[in-house]
């Protein structure tokens, strides 16, 4: 209550409320689109492609991944990270030198020793990282 006239003070600051909010909303949204970024950045999505058993020897293996959307970065290198680990330490990686198409790449490994199983993963190199696919898939070379 207002001692002066008796009123309440909460209809007396409702006109002040509105007087402050709607000019800030205003600015907001007047505001809003020039904040927006264009530089945004879009990572590429890959995956990993099981192993066939076609393509598996004692020594050699061609491994798959599939580059599902290229994004908005420049890609410089694609291919598949290869290791005894599933921590990928230390690894072994061979790779295409050119910018990708989106679809199915197929890479070879050779030297590979027999009876052994190796863990591998899709990746891309952009011009400020590697980017891997989320999964990781794994198969054992034949036995001699």
């Amino acid at each position: 209550m207002n001692p002066q006239t008796g009123k309440s003070m909460k209809y007396r600051s409702v006109p002040l409320i509105r007087r402050l909010i709607i000019p800030l909303l205003f600015l907001t949204l007047l505001i809003l689109p020039f904040a927006c970024d264009d530089d945004y950045v879009l990572m590429p999505k890959l995956t990993t492609l099981k192993a066939e058993d076609a393509d598996i020897t004692t020594s050699s293996a061609l491994l798959k991944g599939r580059i599902i959307w290229t994004g908005n970065q420049k890609i410089l290198e694609y291919g598949i990270e290869l290791s005894k680990t599933a921590l990928f330490n230390p690894s072994d990686t061979n790779s295409i030198k050119h910018p990708p198409d989106t679809g199915i790449f197929s890479i070879p490994f050779t030297g590979l020793e027999p009876g052994t199983q190796y863990f591998f993963k899709a990746y891309v190199l952009i011009n400020t990282a590697q980017v891997y696919s989320q999964n990781v898939e794994k198969f054992t070379t034949k036995s001699e």
